[in-house]
This record gives structure tokens, C-alpha cells and sequence, in this order.
């Protein structure tokens, strides 16, 4: 749940990978989430797909492929990244540090998506309209369920909800905190600009790619070399907004975030946690890595 804390919800139409390798309830069950994603993976493209015997060893065969590739050639990257970010906690953090730590995590989607290409289409083309049916509402179902979360009826629970999602993913970072600054940050994340609709909004703008590419695949049945060439295109192209009011909408809040966050981790000894974290979960990837 690493990249999912640390940039949005992560998205479940392909259930990436890229979310994933930085799996983590906690430090202990890093390696254990790790190793069973290739399951975890299998189980819920069934869910989203109802997949057949031979569609099933197929995924099967092809998700633990790219699960040994992402675990030689990934990993290594991401305890890199994270023992960069540690090295600069030594020091006072900006605002600036947070947004280019989030871009530099982002970029570990596009090698995924590379990677997945040739897999998403082989599997697209042995799949039927009643399967798209099928992951359609399951798209529908799970936007329900977020949408309940993120957007309660009144402002101020919506208000309540986005402190609480804040104060979450911070505790999950730098631990328990005082109570008084446990009250500042439910404060200062209630005010941050409203941006649950914009996010609701992306993320079925990007459940409506993947169906559409998926659907054009069914219908067409063009060969693998065309039905990957248009799989890469959407995947590569998924966390990039094409609505520059919602973006622009995000962005604000994003920033808003960082500065936040910034603030939070003025405190030497909230640094000194943070780096800790991060040092637990790059030395759980590096042994996964040499296996």
C-alpha cells in the first residue's frame, strides 16, 4: 500500500503491479503480501472476468512471469528511490520534495505498463462481450462503494472523511501522533480543497479506457502485434488527465497536500520515523530482489 499512500487510490481495472511491489500493512508482511500477489492477482482478475479454464492458465502462467520480472528488474529501482528520499530526510523538507518524490513514483508505471502490454492483449483476445458485461459492473459496484466513502451527504462529513483519510495515511508513515498535533492536522486536512469528485471522476475516466480498449479488441479481433500496440497506448497513457478543469482541480489540491505534509514533517522526530519506515521497506525489497 506504499504507492497508493503516497500518490491516489491505485487503480484496479488491471490490478498494477506498480501498486503493489510496495504492498505493506505493515513492515512485517511485506514480504509475505509480496510473494502472494501472483494469487492475489489471479483471484481477482477471476473476480472482474469469470474467466475460463484455459483463460485462467493463461493469466496464471503470464502473471507469475511478470512477477519474477518485476521482482529482478523493479525492485532494485524502488529501494533506490526510497533510500534517496531517506538520504534527504537529514534535513528540512519542502513542499517542492513531496511533489517530485510523487512524479518520480509515477514513474514507475510506464515500464510496468510496457511490460503488461503484450499480456493484457493476449488474454483480451480470448474474452467475450458477456466478460466486458461483467467487468463493467464491477466497475459500477466498486464506484458505488467510493463514492459513499469519499462524498458523504453534508459538507461537514465530507469534511471529517477527508481528516480521516489524512490522518491514516500519516500515522501509517510517521506513527502515532501528539494529540495536539493529532487536532491541527484534522483541521488543516478538513480544509484542504474539495477534490473527492475530480478524483471519482478520473478514476472512471480511466475505468472507461480500459473497457473501451478492451471492447474495441472483442470486437474487432485484430492481431496480437495491433491488439498490444493499442493495450500500450491506453495503459501508458492512464494517470494522465485528459480534462484540464478536473487536473487543474487536482493539481491545487495536490499542492495543498504537499505543503501539509511539509509541515508535518518539520519535526526532526517525525523525520526520524518516516526514515525508519522507509528503511524497513527498502531493506524487505531488497531481499526480494536477490531471490
Amino acid at each position: 500500500m506504499f504507492l497508493k499512500k503516497l500518490i491516489t487510490r491505485p487503480w484496479r481495472a488491471l490490478l498494477p503491479l506498480v501498486a503493489s511491489c510496495l504492498v505493506a500493512t505493515a513492515c512485517s508482511s511485506t514480504k509475505l503480501g509480496y510473494d502472494a500477489m501472483p494469487m492475489w492477482l489471479g483471484w481477482q482478475l477471476d473476480r472482474y472476468l469469470a474467466l475460463d479454464a484455459t483463460q485462467r492458465e493463461m493469466a496464471s502462467a503470464r502473471i507469475e512471469a511478470l512477477h519474477r520480472w518485476h521482482r529482478q528488474t523493479q525492485l532494485p529501482a524502488y529501494t533506490a528511490f526510497l533510500g534517496a528520499v531517506q538520504a534527504r530526510l537529514d534535513g528540512p523538507i519542502g513542499p517542492e520534495d513531496i511533489g517530485r518524490w510523487r512524479e518520480e513514483a509515477l514513474t514507475a508505471w510506464t515500464p510496468l505498463a510496457e511490460r503488461m502490454a503484450p499480456d493484457v492483449a493476449a488474454l483480451a483476445l480470448t474474452l467475450r462481450p458477456a466478460q466486458l458485461e461483467r467487468m463493467a459492473r464491477r466497475f459500477e459496484e466498486s464506484n458505488r462503494d467510493e463514492r459513499r466513502k469519499l462524498l458523504p451527504e453534508t459538507p461537514e462529513r465530507r469534511e471529517a472523511a477527508r481528516a480521516e483519510r489524512v490522518l491514516e495515511r500519516v500515522r501509517f508513515f510517521v506513527g502515532d501522533l501528539p494529540s495536539r498535533q493529532e487536532r491541527e492536522i484534522r483541521a488543516a486536512a478538513a480544509a484542504l480543497p474539495p477534490s473527492e469528485g475530480d478524483w471519482l471522476a478520473e478514476r472512471e475516466a480511466r475505468q472507461k479506457a480500459v473497457l473501451d480498449v478492451l471492447a474495441r479488441i472483442v470486437r474487432e479481433r485484430p492481431t496480437q502485434e495491433v491488439a498490444q500496440q493499442w493495450v500500450r497506448e491506453t495503459l501508458t497513457g492512464l494517470w494522465r488527465s485528459a480534462d484540464p478543469t478536473r487536473r487543474e482541480a487536482i493539481a491545487r489540491s495536490t499542492a495543498a497536500g504537499d505543503a501539509l505534509s511539509a509541515a508535518i514533517l518539520a519535526r526532526p522526530e517525525q523525520r526520524r520515523q518516516l526514515h525508519q519506515r522507509l528503511r524497513d521497506f527498502a531493506d524487505d525489497f531488497s531481499v526480494l530482489a536477490a531471490r
